[in-house]
């Protein structure tokens, strides 16, 4: 499944988990390896992330419930934290370097597949397929 910058016509992530609960959601990357390439973290009903605990940094890409892009941070440290964002809806984390690389920008608007654009990203996730990082469980 790809995760793509509609606007720009660039995929962000083949290979995305969805925080499903409290936990997860919680936790988010903590204590993972650092996110390669393709691999992208969606954390719903979210206007704001941290990396404390974190060992690398990462991009964070915040969305409205229409998928739009209204805020990006480029390099969250580790033991940082991020903008809170109000307008946000969930926030999609990404290996550092990928806002860049795909020049997302706010205003882009995002396709995340099994997500409707129009109504909210939902807690629960589908589980069919896994990353081999056995930290991220189960993905869409």
């Amino acid at each position: 499944m790809n995760v793509i910058n509609q606007t720009k016509q660039t995929i962000l992530a083949t290979k995305l988990k969805v925080a499903r609960n409290f936990i997860e959601r919680f936790r988010g990357l903590i204590g993972s390896p650092p996110l390669e390439e393709g691999e992208g973290f969606l954390i719903p009903s979210c206007q704001s992330v941290h990396s404390f605990g974190m060992r690398y940094p990462i991009d964070a890409i915040y969305l409205n419930r229409s998928r739009e892009v209204v805020a990006v941070v480029k390099s969250l440290f580790p033991n940082s934290i991020g903008t809170v964002n109000f307008e946000a809806h969930s926030v999609l984390e990404l290996p550092v370097g990928t806002i860049e690389l795909t020049r997302t920008e706010v205003g882009d608007f995002i396709s995340i597949p099994d997500f409707p654009s129009s109504s909210p990203i939902p807690l629960s996730s589908r589980e069919d397929s896994y990353f081999e990082n056995p930290l991220f469980g189960t993905t869409v």
